[in-house]
């Protein structure tokens, strides 16, 4: 049963008990033990899932890596925290892990921040470079072929968007494919 179902006819119990209650009869209306019990259970139940909802919405939600594109860091399989909450208090930084909807796809993807906004990304041979500068990325595989067609073309990252590569570049979609991601694209943050 969907979730969504069962929320929907729990909270229609809810409305029509508290409706049968407000509205049975113009005298004053005694409540039963039972039904005082009934409504306490109905009441702690909406609450409970509405902090749930919140909660998981909001704050943190489990998230599991499928594919290779963020191995060795990260292995098909694994499950871990996503904060949500840690970027409505602050901006992203790089070489963060975060968790974004896939521009074409609109799967929930895990991808490293490289390039931030206003910055020059260059990939040359699955190295990055930033501002014309080679990012340390002890963290990053790279194919063994050294392949001079593999020069990338400068991309400059606009404002408000992030330049975003897998640890596995030679198996990853990335920003090299769909280009730098919005930040409202980003759902928040892995910590490992």
């Amino acid at each position: 049963m969907n979730s969504g179902t069962v929320d929907t006819k729990i909270m229609k119990c809810v409305r029509a008990l508290v409706k049968r209650i407000m509205t049975s009869s113009s005298k004053p209306t005694l409540v039963t033990s039972g039904q005082r019990k009934l409504l306490k259970l109905l009441l702690l139940v909406a609450l409970s899932f509405c902090s749930y909802l919140f909660f998981s919405r909001l704050v943190v939600t489990a998230v599991e890596v499928k594919g290779v594109s963020m191995s060795p860091t990260l292995i098909a399989g694994d499950l871990f925290m996503l904060n949500r909450f840690a970027y409505l208090t602050r901006e992203p930084q790089r070489g963060e892990l975060v968790v974004l909807k896939d521009p074409e796809t609109g799967e929930l993807i895990v991808k490293r921040i490289v390039g931030m906004p206003c910055e020059t990304v260059v990939m040359q041979n699955d190295i990055a470079y930033v501002n014309g500068k080679r990012l340390p990325e002890p963290y990053a595989t790279r194919s063994t072929r050294m392949d001079r067609s593999q020069l990338g073309k400068p991309t400059v990252v606009p404002r408000d968007c992030y330049f975003v590569l897998g640890d596995n570049r030679s198996r990853s979609l990335d920003s090299r494919k769909f280009g730098p991601i919005k930040r409202e694209s980003i759902l928040g943050v892995i910590s490992l």
